[in-house]
């Protein structure tokens, strides 16, 4: 298609993974999430493929896709570095938060940690750091964060139920709550 790139290829072309990329992009507006729950992505904004700066395109399996044009990588080219400036600021806390983190994960024999699973540990150890920063430290959008803390929330809140449910009289069937 020429000159127009997909999200991943400007990630490759910037050094930065596409799951930044994708959240410095949203933090520029030029993508936004779109879709709820399972179904959230991040899609170009409307007001880009208004200006032609972008294309949503759908592969021959029916895969959707976005790509970006010349004009399109110019404009986020002139944002790119104030960007990524500003979506790396942390608190001190965060700042701690992201050390810990990392010392963490290096400590692990599996030093890969999903999305959700980074999101529960600062759940977990550092409660009061804001979804915004918890986002600039995985490198997702402030919405997935929210995203899986709603879920971790559903999984506590049905634990702490399941553990507070009176216990069947002896004799009875046991009941299985799922």
């Amino acid at each position: 298609m020429g000159d127009w790139i997909t999200v991943t290829e400007l990630a490759n072309m910037k050094g930065v993974g596409p799951r930044r990329t994708r959240a410095i992009l949203a933090e520029l507006g030029f993508l936004v999430s779109e879709g709820h729950g399972r179904n959230l992505k991040l899609r170009l904004a409307n007001w880009v493929t208004e200006r032609g700066w972008g294309k949503r395109q759908r592969s021959y399996r029916g895969t959707q896709f976005d790509v970006i044009g010349p004009d399109g990588r110019r404009w986020i080219e002139h944002r790119w570095d104030d960007a990524v400036g500003e979506f790396s600021a942390l608190s001190t806390l965060g700042q701690t938060a992201r050390d810990h983190l990392a010392a963490f994960r290096e400590r692990r024999l599996n030093p890969d940690m999903p999305v959700q699973e980074q999101v529960c540990w600062f759940a977990f150890y550092y409660p009061d750091l804001s979804q915004t920063e918890k986002a600039r430290i995985i490198g997702v959008t402030q919405p997935i964060v929210s995203k899986y803390e709603a879920i971790r929330r559903r999984q506590l809140a049905a634990s702490v139920a399941r553990r507070n449910a009176p216990l069947a009289p002896k004799g009875s069937p046991v009941q299985h709550h799922d």
